[in-house]
């Protein structure tokens, strides 16, 4: 029998809680509302959101804060840590080619003009594009350990990034990487689990 204190008790660890797969980048204006809860998994009910399609390696997440310590004299340990700057990021690479998707890279500001088809007249859509940057919302769309919605819910968001593409004859896409920088304090950031279907 062991004695108490000496027998080795690790802890359980569950291997479905380690996920893997695509979260999909949705992006709307300001202020447009999630679906609700129970339409988070079906495309067809995200009114008013665009899907920004193919990217290349996915879409990355990134929360960056900027540490003020707190020092004195008596000891060389800081004696707090407070928050000076963060900053909290989605960025990704968008691999589909579209006017919507390449002012989306541009800052999101920017105009399309449309031209119907007539005689002398060809069809067209005009992109112009603008410095005055526009606030929007951006959600991603992945599965949790069940197999429902998880949705990571950025409700103020700016599209602000160096974008460079490359036009090469056969060496890979063109592609519009994507820098989305929130505008809103972190306790708006939402992640919405769900568990359980409706009844």
């Amino acid at each position: 029998m062991p004695n108490p204190g000496t027998e080795f008790l690790p802890p359980a660890y569950a291997t479905t809680n380690v996920l893997y797969g695509l979260a999909y980048l949705w992006t709307a204006n300001f202020g447009t509302a999630l679906p609700a809860d129970i339409d988070l998994g079906d495309q067809s009910k995200w009114t008013g959101w665009s899907y920004v399609g193919s990217t290349d390696q996915g879409v990355q997440n990134a929360f960056n804060p900027n540490m003020s310590l707190l020092q004195i004299e008596e000891t060389p340990i800081p004696v707090a840590s407070l928050v000076a700057t963060a900053t909290f990021q989605i960025t990704t690479a968008m691999a589909e080619e579209t006017l919507n998707n390449i002012n989306l890279a541009y800052g999101g500001g920017g105009t399309i003009a449309a031209q119907a088809q007539g005689t002398g007249l060809v069809g067209k859509q005009t992109l112009s594009l603008s410095s005055n940057f526009g606030n929007l919302a951006c959600a991603l769309l992945g599965r949790n350990s069940l197999g429902y919605p998880r949705v990571y819910y950025v409700p103020k968001i700016q599209s602000a990034g160096q974008v460079t593409t490359n036009f090469r004859r056969a060496a890979n896409a063109r592609l519009y990487p994507l820098t989305l920088n929130a505008l809103c304090d972190l306790s708006q950031i939402q992640i919405i689990d769900i568990l359980l279907p409706a009844l």
